[in-house]
């Protein structure tokens, strides 16, 4: 047994005999991952640690991806652009915002919004400490510590992570460190300052894709089973570092707000398996030396509310700013050799790589410029407008070529209203209009390496909410997307060429049926497509690939006994185009967690043990990405956590 292991099975000790030996504490043991169930707002994606509920995620929301929109994400409300998405030592959970959750928003996305939320402490000082496997037996300890003064004008909270052995589903060994604190200063109900600081670091056997050969998809990977060479290695580092206030006086509102997004990587190597139907697979390793990005993000916000014709209004103005420098050292091609992916990679011993390998920089500087109103007559109707100035403006610099910029200036809008005709029954419609990426014209094209125009994406959308009772509520909406696409035109250049179209529609069931029992019931039918030149020409299929035309959800959390609960979370997505060229498919998978909980205590020390299998179905295979790489399943495995708060 190594050291690191034997490390942590004493953590797990500690754990046990630090709440016998402990007799001052009274609070229950806090899940040091929390419960998503009960966080739910709607069926449309929650999180509480590493726990995860609803149809939809970060990577996958109505059919898009928001981490390459540029402008899905928010921090306790204020605007972030994150390098790296925050981890556990910051964030307690977080909520995808659509539907009727996005009108209440002064600056929404059209595909969706990620809402962070920072950790809070306890209601007094103390330490939690957890101890236990998240998954194929790598051992982890992780703490919370909390400071709270006594007038409760100041409080701090601290959290850390260790898992010196991490085992991942690909076959990947390695090693995760995560630190990070949260500083809240109250000096007065109508002001609050919070610092924050988080750093992670992740060591491990390099990353993982897989591209189909032929029109048949591969046969599934085995489940921890390493497929690169042994020497090929990722390291990486994600910081989150900010400020965030807030402040209050009379009708007046004030917000502002400094975050820091930093990931760091060297080397980042990615193991590319092109696998046939029969499992025979071509590896390639693509070695990146050094990969570095900044992200700085900054906003001030103020508005004013005030009573007039009877109902009541509120102006705002709102400046948001960021900056995104991205490093990154090309990549170099490394042959790894031909195998059955049942038997596993060949031996390639490690190549002798260049020293000096050119490099690119992208610069993305955007400055949004919000006016805003509301209106509220009372509890029967709402209304939010918005305009935007959006200034965008990004240059990339070859280290082998001259320096490509595009400068955007345009107008985007907002717009929802909220009628509720009855005490139980709201009623909603928005609008909004948004700036995405495009990222840079591929090698193969004509421009290759120009700075492609930002997109500017639409959505439309009607819907209900029919609260069934105070903790139950249905909601059911219609939602239209649209966004331009560029793709390779005839003449070899890299341009606009269509427009991707998402329609659709969900519903959520979401709450306490009873006292005991607390649901997550969601669905939805999305039909993408794709239509322009490309399509007309028979080159594309008009099925945009990597969405699911149907997905279905349903979580519950049921508690047993005073101590004892059971839960179990199922996402079906559905089938999916594997690619826009073919007719391929990539069947849907059932994706299950079963769990339970038991809350006891030593003493007046209280334990809770968490155990859950993931993959509870066992299945195998991959799904689909807009983006062509296939992704494994997660393989089955076991977590089991033990935590006490002294």
């Amino acid at each position: 047994m190594s050291a690191s292991i034997r490390a942590c099975l004493g953590g797990l000790a500690v754990t046990l005999l630090a709440g016998a030996a402990s007799a001052h504490s009274e609070e229950p043991a806090r899940d040091a991952q929390g419960s998503a169930t009960r966080a739910a707002e709607d069926a449309f994606g929650a999180t509480a640690g590493i726990n995860q509920v609803g149809l939809y995620s970060p990577y996958q929301t109505r059919g898009f991806d928001l981490t390459a929109t540029g402008g899905a994400f928010r921090i306790d409300g204020f605007y972030f652009h994150p390098a790296a998405l925050p981890s556990d030592s910051l964030v307690s959970g977080s909520a995808i915002h659509v539907g009727i959750a996005a009108t209440a928003l002064d600056l929404s996305s059209p595909t969706g919004v990620v809402g962070y939320r920072l950790r809070e402490p306890g209601a007094r000082d103390g330490l939690s400490l957890t101890a236990g496997t998240r998954g194929f037996g790598s051992p982890s300890l992780e703490a919370q510590a909390d400071l709270v003064s006594g007038n409760g004008t100041w409080d701090l909270t601290a959290y850390g992570f260790v898992s010196p052995e991490e085992k991942w589903s690909n076959g990947q060994d390695g090693s995760r460190y995560d630190v990070g604190a949260v500083a809240r200063w109250t000096p007065g109900p109508a002001t609050r300052l919070r610092l924050f600081a988080g750093l992670s670091r992740d060591s491990y056997d390099g990353d993982l894709a897989v591209l189909p050969r032929d029109a048949a998809n591969p046969p599934p990977l085995r489940v921890r089973r390493h497929y690169g060479p042994d020497w090929a290695r990722t390291r990486a580092t994600g910081g989150n570092f900010g400020a965030l206030f807030e402040h209050r006086w009379g009708d007046w509102s004030l917000g502002a707000s400094a975050i820091r997004s930093t990931r760091e990587a060297a080397p980042a190597d990615t193991i590319v398996l092109e696998v046939d139907g029969a499992g025979l697979a071509r590896s390639t390793v693509y070695h990146t030396r050094s990969v570095d990005i900044r992200s700085d993000s900054a906003e001030a916000k103020l508005s004013r509310s005030l009573t007039f014709a009877g109902a009541r209004h509120r102006i705002g103005v709102a400046l948001r700013q960021r900056k995104t420098i991205s490093d990154r050292a090309d990549a170099v091609a490394i042959p790894a050799g031909t195998f059955p992916i049942a038997a596993g990679p060949v031996d390639v011993p490690r190549p002798d790589l260049p020293e000096d390998v050119p490099s690119t920089r992208d610069t993305v500087d955007q400055r949004i410029l919000s006016a805003t109103y509301a209106l509220s007559a009372g509890d029967a109707f709402e209304l939010r407008l918005g305009v935007h100035r959006n200034r965008y403006e990004k240059t990339v610099r070859h280290a082998l070529g001259a320096p490509s910029t595009q400068h955007v200036t345009s107008w985007l809008y907002s717009a929802s209203a909220l009628w509720n005709p009855a005490s139980r029954l709201h009623l909603f419609a928005s609008y909004v209009s948004g700036l995405e990426e495009s990222g840079l014209a591929p090698d193969a094209a004509l421009n290759r390496g120009a700075v492609l125009p930002p997109v500017e994406a639409r959505q439309y959308e009607v819907g209900a909410r029919f609260d069934l009772t105070p903790r139950l509520k249905l909601i059911v909406a219609g939602f239209d997307i649209r966004k331009p696409i560029y793709g390779l035109r005839a003449d070899m250049i890299y341009a606009p060429v269509g427009t991707v179209r998402h329609r659709g529609i969900e519903a959520s069931l979401t709450g306490q049926l009873t006292p005991t029992t607390t649901l997550v019931l969601g669905a939805n039918f999305v039909r993408p497509r794709v239509s322009g030149e490309l399509v007309e020409a028979g080159l594309v299929n008009p099925v945009a690939p990597g969405v699911s035309r149907f997905n279905g959800t349903i979580a519950v959390e049921q508690r047993v006994a005073d101590r004892w609960s059971l839960d179990g979370y199922l996402l079906y997505e559905g089938s999916r185009r594997r690619d826009n060229l073919g007719a391929t498919e990539v069947a849907g998978v059932p994706f299950a967690i079963a769990g339970t909980r038991y809350d006891w205590s030593v003493g007046k020390t209280p334990l809770s043990l968490r155990v859950q299998l993931v993959n509870a179905l066992g299945r195998k295979g991959y799904y689909a990405t807009p983006y062509g790489p296939l992704v494994p399943i997660t393989g089955q495995h076991w977590r089991i956590l033990l935590t006490t708060r002294l």
